[in-house]
């Protein structure tokens, strides 16, 4: 069952004491290394595992009736929405909580009261913005004009209808940011899903496989979880067995469907996912780029990028497939969506890295790859 996630509003302005909380641990995220000392043994190993070693954007709030009502009942993949002077300044995940008093006074020291933001949260995904509410308030189902007030969770009725009518939460402020059209999904999900045929290749050719593989390696040197169908996982090549280099376990939420565990390979940050990649082995170019248009169906306003991963030779004609109406209607604009990587580059950039120790950066990727 998909997960129901929350999304808290959160002031980060109205003095200079927030402001310079803000800039230390929000704008300037913070290392573990430089914290842990004052977690738990077992809280360090989940911030550990969960960033795969990038820095946290950190925030907390003092005792009070309705501030502990809001931190209790956050939980891991929950949205929060930094506010401030009328904008959301920045979109955000959460990885964990604690209530820590001596981190508090290490971060912010003391209020005016005497009093520790010692109600932390943790949050990765961080993404600036600069988008008026008024913008988000449509779609929330609040009146134009409305405010929020301190840190404050949205009533759930309000989450669970957005996510489920328009996506992940970041991917629709991105196109907000951006000004672009907002794309409602009249598409019910659920029967998309119950009608699509699983046309994956069984006993995969091993080259299906080899590309398979580098792409879960170099997805590993980006820091990102990663994700293949659980089929896929009993996989090996050249002695690297594909489990023990991925999750086993998908994290599922409203936003995210679970049609995606279809895909060949995805990467994935907490509980958003970075991109994804479909690898066109078959004897038709169709049954992968069909596969990205029911996961676009699904999700018409994601940003993270998709990819058709196929030979050099086949590269004409993914593009004349993407082109089809079908594909490159307004809707699903996969023509735009879709890019393509070619099995050469996938080795070339797995074959520079494999023995370095420098991590790998997906634009890298996204450079390398080529637009219809």
């Amino acid at each position: 069952m998909n997960k129901q996630r929350k999304i808290y509003f959160v002031m980060a302005g109205g003095g200079h004491e927030t402001d310079k909380h803000y800039y230390d641990t929000i704008k300037n995220r913070r290392s573990v290394n430089e914290f842990g000392k004052y977690l738990k043994s077992d809280e360090v190993t989940i911030l550990e595992s969960y960033s795969h070693g990038r820095p946290y954007a950190v925030w907390g709030a003092v005792p009070g009736p309705s501030n502990i009502r809001n931190w209790e009942t956050m939980n891991e993949g929950d949205y929060v929405l930094v506010y401030r002077q009328g904008k959301i300044i920045l979109a955000a995940e959460i990885a964990m909580k604690v209530r820590n008093p001596e981190l508090a006074n290490y971060f912010w020291q003391k209020d005016t009261d005497g009093k520790t933001w010692e109600f932390i949260y943790f949050m990765i995904n961080d993404t600036p913005f600069n988008v008026g509410i008024e913008k988000l308030n449509s779609y929330l189902g609040y009146e134009v004009n409305y405010h929020p007030q301190g840190f404050m969770a949205i009533k759930q009725d309000k989450v669970d209808y957005l996510l489920s009518a328009y996506g992940d939460l970041i991917s629709l402020l991105k196109k907000l940011n951006e000004g672009q059209e907002i794309e409602k999904i009249e598409f019910e999900k659920k029967k998309i899903v119950n009608e699509i045929l699983d046309d994956r290749i069984e006993n995969a050719p091993t080259e299906h496989t080899e590309i398979q593989w580098r792409l879960i390696r170099l997805g590993n040197r980006s820091n990102f979880d990663v994700w293949v169908p659980i089929a896929d996982q009993s996989k090996e090549f050249n002695g690297n067995k594909f489990r023990d280099h991925v999750i086993q376990s998908f994290q599922e939420s409203i936003d995210v469907p679970t049609y995606i565990k279809n895909i060949d390979t995805v990467w994935k940050l907490g509980y958003s996912i970075k991109s994804a990649f479909e690898i066109e082995h078959s004897t038709s170019i169709y049954s992968g780029i069909l596969r990205l248009s029911d996961l676009r169906a699904l999700t018409p306003n994601s940003t993270y990028p998709l990819f058709i991963v196929a030979n050099r030779d086949r590269k004409n004609k993914v593009f004349e497939q993407l082109r089809r109406p079908t594909f490159s209607n307004d809707y699903l604009a996969l023509d735009r969506a879709v890019k393509y990587l070619s099995y050469d580059k996938v080795r070339s950039l797995d074959e520079s890295l494999k023995e370095k120790q420098t991590g790998f950066n997906i634009d890298w990727l996204i450079k390398e790859a080529e637009s219809v």
